[in-house]
């Protein structure tokens, strides 16, 4: 038989008792006033320590990408020690990963859990980012994920290329459908009757590469729907060279591309055949994971 205990709560003053009752359950009562608004950071409700972990986890994600302890400790502005224990403490709990060969934190499978509720595309995320820092390592060059939002493709992640020269875009940033191919590789499997949808009336030229006619890029998007994958050749930025290929969800709609970014003249004609061999195998792994079954 449970006896009615109390249990003072401090936080400098008592601010609440717990009661066991009828068949075990435990109430919380809490004064029915306080002077204290619970969402400031100096309410007696607020747990600091909580507060600072979540200020190294929100490092993370404000960063865009993978961060050394030296990193997180300039952006949240703590004691490196405390930092350290905060993430080894989120890495625990599963907010966070540690790539140990890197030597990086990253957002870890229960963060990606909680956004998927707010934002459906990180489930793509998700997926896509281990497979990306392999296609990395494989081919040594940019690896990028994104969508399309109207007439503009967004990148939603990146697996950076070590090289000293490399491309590298920032994650949030637009770009053009037209002259990317994260952008071409999405449009060129959507049905021809959505292409307009997502092009402008008049195309501004990027580069002196930008395929700047309607009639031009409905061929271009026509041959890569053909040979399966998108090619930007110095399009969207000068001196780039770009293969994406498009992920599919399990209805069989192109909801995402991924693509391998390369300074031009490293790519030689072998590569170009094995980069859009690697980049179709990688966006079809990502594609069976969301339920897409190849016809």
């Amino acid at each position: 038989m449970l006896r009615a205990n109390r249990f003072p709560f401090r936080a400098g003053k008592r601010i609440g008792t717990i009661h066991a009752g009828a068949r075990g359950r435990l109430a919380i009562y809490m004064p029915k006033s306080t002077n204290q608004d619970p969402t400031t950071a100096n309410s007696a409700y607020v747990v600091k320590p909580v507060l600072k972990a979540l200020r190294v986890l929100a490092a993370l994600g404000d960063a865009g990408r993978e961060l050394r302890l030296a990193e997180v400790v300039q952006l949240v502005k703590l004691p490196k020690a405390t930092v350290y224990k905060y993430l080894k403490t989120l890495c625990v709990s599963g907010f966070l990963s540690y790539d140990k060969s890197e030597d990086t934190y990253w957002l870890g499978a229960r963060a990606w859990s909680l956004g998927r509720t707010v934002d459906p595309s990180l489930r793509v995320r998700e997926l896509a980012y281990p497979l990306m820092r392999e296609l990395r390592d494989q081919c040594g060059e940019t690896v990028n994920l994104g969508v399309m939002n109207g007439p503009d493709v967004v990148y939603l992640e990146m697996a950076q290329s070590r090289h000293t020269l490399r491309m590298q875009a920032t994650i949030g940033a637009h770009d053009p459908v037209y002259s990317t191919s994260l952008g071409k590789a999405i449009l060129a499997f959507r049905p021809p009757e959505q292409w307009h949808a997502h092009l402008p009336t008049r195309i501004a030229a990027r580069t002196r590469n930008t395929v700047t006619s309607l009639d031009a890029l409905r061929r271009e998007l026509a041959a890569t729907r053909k040979r399966g994958y998108s090619i930007d050749n110095g399009e969207n930025e000068e001196g780039a060279w770009c293969v994406g290929a498009p992920i599919y969800d399990q209805d069989g709609s192109a909801i995402a591309a991924i693509s391998i970014s390369a300074v031009a003249n490293r790519v030689s004609r072998d590569l170009e055949t094995e980069f859009a061999r690697l980049i179709i195998a990688t966006a079809e792994i990502i594609s069976g994971k969301l339920g897409y079954k190849k016809p």
